[in-house]
């Protein structure tokens, strides 16, 4: 069973200390990341942003000018599911060789705790994934970005704990007619063993308008499809469109839905995103709906380019 945005705290981890052995291990580096991944309005292979580097390693510096790019972003659900955390990243230009990019990143649960006859609690229980990242990316052809990266993944759940190293790869390609497709490979375990389980396999594809004069500024409107296939589970969806006004996406808006399959039902978590630049920063929100009543989760995010 793999543990979904939706599920509460409590859920999560009764779920995981069922699950089979392996599973259970799996779960403990990279069921965490579902929450995070739930605020992001269009595919991950397609991330923008500060933690983009963390979703795909297809990630370059896109102007000439920009020798730098920084990235710090919060994670926070409601108190019934208790997860909080944080993204930060560093990419800087390697002279004509392509983008390193460099990420940190953790999530844990807080304000679970151990109880025995007593409903009076005698201890915490400690739940967190963390993951450092280096990756490298270069454009190969006009238009064409691959990427190699390298992760080092550990989390605790209760009393398991457990620590892997993953080597994910990413590739974006963007042609003449404003067409964006993107695939790539999250935390995946290329000895093929038990970690494997924890590797995800993401899809996506963008199409942007050409820049029009509407409303007295320049508007682009994009939509985006994607698809994701994690260990046990079946083909996740996301369908998403935005509008971006003024010159280089001043104020972006941003709004879709996602698909996925719990315990073999069906269920849809709404999204919706907005950001907002100015000059050399970047400030955005993203909002994952959520299913079930279990309340939304939130992503606030600050890019700042370095020129």
């Amino acid at each position: 069973m793999r543990i979904r945005p939706a599920c509460c705290g409590a859920l999560v981890l009764a779920l995981a200390l069922t699950a089979r052995e392996a599973r259970a291990q799996a779960a403990v580096v990279s069921d965490l990341w579902r929450v995070a991944e739930g605020t992001l309005v269009g595919p991950p292979a397609l991330a923008e942003g500060g933690s983009a580097a963390l979703w795909t390693p297809a990630v370059v510096l896109a102007t000439p000018q920009e020798w730098g790019r920084l990235g710090i972003e919060a994670v926070h659900s409601p108190a019934d599911i208790g997860l909080n955390g944080g993204v930060g990243s560093l990419s800087l230009r390697v002279g004509r060789l392509g983008t390193l990019s460099a990420v940190y990143a953790r999530l844990g649960y807080d304000g679970l705790v151990r109880t025995e006859t007593s409903p009076e609690g005698i201890g915490s229980i400690p739940v967190y994934a963390e993951a450092v990242s280096l990756g490298f990316a270069r454009e190969l052809e006009p238009g064409l970005v691959a990427g190699l990266a390298l992760r080092s993944l550990a989390g605790q759940l209760d009393v398991e704990s457990r620590t892997q190293l993953g080597v994910d790869v990413g590739l974006r390609y963007s042609d003449r007619s404003h067409v964006t497709i993107a695939v790539a490979t999250r935390f995946f375990d290329p000895t093929l063993r038990a970690a494997e389980q924890a590797a995800s396999y993401d899809f996506g594809c963008e199409y942007r308008s050409l820049p029009s004069p509407m409303w007295g500024t320049i508007v682009v409107v994009r939509v985006r499809y994607g698809a994701g296939l994690s260990h046990g589970q079946g083909l996740e969806q996301w369908l998403s469109g935005g509008v971006a006004l003024g010159p280089g996406g001043v104020a972006e808006v941003d709004a879709g839905a996602a698909r996925e399959v719990v315990t073999g039902v069906a269920v849809w978590r709404s999204k919706f995103g907005l950001s907002v630049k100015a000059g050399a920063y970047r400030v955005y929100l993203g909002r994952d709906g959520g299913v079930n009543g279990f309340g939304a989760s939130y992503r606030f995010g600050l890019t700042v380019e370095l020129t």
